[in-house]
């Protein structure tokens, strides 16, 4: 994967609606901001750049020392519009998106998303978790760009129907792995 660059973006950029409005990239889980969580992740798999979209707190955010990227587009379009902005702000050939929420990924979780795409000639690959397609945990191509500009220009949001195209080369995570989705105050509960 080294003579492909892999730039990583964590997705902090939501209104946090299910958490009464709040930022969620700096609600704690286990002592730490969710968004240390996910840079952490990003910085073992290798990325570079990590990058982070957020529309709010970018100062915060940018004491982290990476780069914070607003949405080009006005009006909290969804992550759709922060990854376009990523892609515009990096030369990378490949995004591996990672929501700020979302926890419970194999530590190689990058490699074995690369290796699929090399299998399958496929320009984006999502994450199964029991059977749920996870579509923003994955390996996006730069190649999707202009589409992407385009389904954004026609009004599009819905990420899911954007990458119906190359659902079937979703990878499932394995045996043993499970995502924790901490979109909620209650799923940050201690079990």
């Amino acid at each position: 994967m080294a003579s492909e660059p892999v730039a990583g973006l964590v997705l902090a950029g939501g209104l946090g609606r299910r958490h009464g409005g709040i930022d969620k990239g700096w609600v704690n889980h286990q002592g730490q901001p969710l968004v240390e969580h996910a840079l952490q992740h990003l910085e073992r798999c290798g990325c570079d750049p990590c990058l982070i979209s957020a529309n709010r707190n970018r100062d915060r955010y940018a004491s982290l020392e990476v780069s914070v990227l607003a949405d080009r587009r006005t009006g909290y379009l969804g992550p759709l519009s922060g990854i376009e902005s990523a892609f515009l702000a990096c030369r990378a050939k490949w995004l591996y998106v990672v929501p700020v929420d979302v926890r419970g990924m194999p530590a190689d979780w990058l490699a074995q998303l690369h290796a699929r795409v090399q299998a399958t000639g496929a320009p984006w690959c999502g994450t199964l978790d029991d059977g749920r397609l996870q579509p923003l945990l994955g390996l996006w191509s730069r190649d999707l760009l202009p589409m992407l500009g385009s389904y954004l220009d026609a009004g599009g949001r819905r990420v899911m129907e954007f990458v119906r195209p190359w659902q079937s080369h979703a990878l499932a995570l394995p045996a043993g792995f499970s995502l924790s989705n901490l979109n909620t105050p209650e799923s940050l509960q201690p079990d």
